[in-house]
């Protein structure tokens, strides 16, 4: 058994087979009450609560915030979108998943929206040569126009781009024309 005394502000510890008593006293094999006369008490360790194996690493940890933060992210503007664009899944990490029309990811240091449903997300589908299916999130007011692939990344009524060092504004929906040819004025 162990036992333990405070002697000089420290904690000693002692099995206790020899014991000097308070009057000094040396004693050999001292009984339970001797043990206790002499200041000793028993040494019950504290429980230590089990360790798991492993510690979560910190990409399991960002991802899991990310995860948790997911359902909070859809709501954002794109404004707000890319003061946080961090959080966004990545765009390898969506590579054969679907991917929902408006959905935002993380491709090549610049965040990008889905402009469709996407059943299953090809590799070769980069967001930067894959048009039809994103656009960059921007929040220029002129941002600079790109020809559109169809209805589905039209520029709406009103939408301002930039387009060969002049600004314009749409004037009819769903234009897929290029600004100077038709359905844009110069602002």
């Amino acid at each position: 058994m162990t036992y333990y005394k405070i002697i000089n502000d420290r904690m000693v510890f002692s099995e206790c087979k020899t014991i000097q008593t308070n009057e000094g006293v040396w004693i050999s094999n001292p009984s339970q009450e001797q043990i206790a006369a002499a200041g000793w008490q028993v040494y019950v360790p504290p429980v230590v609560p089990p360790q798991p194996a492993t510690e979560p690493g910190y990409g399991a940890i960002l991802d899991a915030v990310k995860r948790m933060l997911s359902t909070e992210t859809e709501e954002l503007t794109d404004e707000e979108a890319l003061d946080v664009a961090a959080l966004f899944p990545t765009f390898v990490s969506k590579i054969g998943q679907s991917v929902n029309a408006g959905e935002r990811l993380w491709w090549d240091g610049r965040l990008w929206k889905a402009l469709q449903n996407i059943p299953e997300l090809l590799a070769n589908w980069t967001p930067d040569t894959a048009t039809s299916l994103f656009v960059e999130v921007s929040i220029e007011e002129w941002p600079e126009w790109r020809q559109p692939v169809g209805s589905e990344d039209a520029y709406a009524l009103g939408a301002h781009v930039s387009h060969n060092g002049s600004h314009w504004e749409s004037t009819i929906p769903a234009n897929v024309y290029e600004p100077g040819v038709y359905g844009w004025t110069e602002v």
